[in-house]
């Protein structure tokens, strides 16, 4: 059953990517951004931020994964998926076991949003370090193209 359900399945895999440079330690839920726009001598409030896609079609979310620049050396990081804001469940984190990436798939119809919901990412670190580090989260949809 499952293979035919993929043959027919007539969604779209999309990879939705959220960076962040030089996590700090002690984030709790933190929004990340899919884009930041500042020069050199922008202050915070000068930072033109978005959160998040908002998706054009109902869709799943189906994997989480991270990516860093540079190795954890203590700590944890954790990356929570959410729609419209709201923690799904699915997450991935980076730890002693896994350093610099990891990664975290779900079931089919675990977490469903619908057509103008957004997805974001909320970033939770504990002890973290280094401080240094970028990291990239993309967040896996599969998106539902009827009607098209």
């Amino acid at each position: 059953m499952t293979a035919i359900e993929r043959i027919i399945s007539k969604g779209q895999l999309i990879a939705l990517h959220f960076g962040q440079s030089d996590v700090a330690d002690s984030q709790t839920a933190v929004a990340m951004n899919i884009v930041e726009v500042r020069d050199a001598a922008a202050t915070a409030d000068d930072v033109l931020a978005v959160p998040g896609y908002t998706l054009p079609f109902d869709f799943e979310i189906v994997g989480v994964s991270i990516r860093a620049s540079t190795a954890r050396t203590a700590g944890t990081l954790t990356a929570d998926a959410t729609i419209d804001g709201t923690v799904t469940g699915l997450q991935a984190a980076l730890n002693a076991t896994d350093t610099t990436a990891a990664y975290a798939k779900q079931p089919r119809e675990s977490d469903r949003g619908v057509a103008g919901s957004y997805v974001g990412v909320k970033l939770t670190t504990a002890s973290w370090t280094p401080i240094t580090a970028d990291i990239v989260v993309t967040v896996w949809v599969l998106t539902y193209l009827e009607g098209i």
